[in-house]
């Protein structure tokens, strides 16, 4: 296989971000708050008891899902991504920790449908919306993405569940974002941590 040339790596913005070995090797170099982003979603986590459902939707790599299973190894851990090869590589990370990790391949789509293999007592999602939504997409039309995501979500959640998000402002920010989650039926959405362009936000549905 033909190899690419490295000086895509030194563009601006540019680099390998579909490779997960390269994703996972350059990602806190490139982006140095994603591990206090991690951190702060297990921060803003309530406590996970054994059993506990928990999606990792849009897992990519597996950093979220890892980081909550370190810290609960109690739980029953489903990671959804469309791409076979993270979820490969998500479901050999996430294995050292327990030998129980569920990886479901599926398109994740801003369609209103709930999303694979709930219910779920918990969903989290880190940076995985805005490119579920499209990062292209502006406006209305990512206003009623969101809101049509979420729903999807909510529709995959237990009673009293609860959506974790940690992702980048996006093209409709934080504050519509989480109006969109009120609009897709969740109670107590509220803003955990932001910092620059990320943040960590959620939200339950009712009991």
């Amino acid at each position: 296989m033909k190899t690419p040339s490295w000086r895509k790596g030194l563009l601006g913005k540019g680099g390998f971000w579909q490779n997960g070995y390269w994703y996972d090797l350059h990602v806190e170099r490139r982006i140095p708050l994603i591990l206090p982003m991690l951190e702060e979603i297990l921060a803003a986590l309530p406590p996970l008891g054994p059993g506990v459902s928990v999606c990792d939707v849009g897992c990519g790599t597996g950093n979220a899902g890892f980081a909550v299973m370190s810290a609960y190894p109690g739980i029953r851990l489903t990671m959804l991504d469309q791409d076979e090869d993270l979820l490969t590589l998500a479901q050999a990370k996430v294995s050292e920790i327990s030998e129980g990790p569920l990886a479901i391949q599926a398109i994740i789509a801003a369609d209103g449908d709930p999303i694979p293999g709930g219910p779920y007592d918990v969903v989290v999602a880190s940076l995985a919306l805005q490119e579920i939504v499209g990062v292209d997409v502006e406006g209305a039309e990512a206003e009623s993405r969101y809101e049509l995501l979420f729903q999807g979500i909510f529709d995959a959640l237990s009673p009293g569940g609860h959506l974790i998000v940690a992702d980048g402002a996006g093209t409709i920010g934080l504050y519509r974002q989480m109006k969109a989650m009120e609009r897709a039926g969740f109670m107590d959405v509220d803003c955990a941590w932001r910092q620059n362009e990320l943040f960590v936000c959620g939200g339950r549905t009712p009991e």
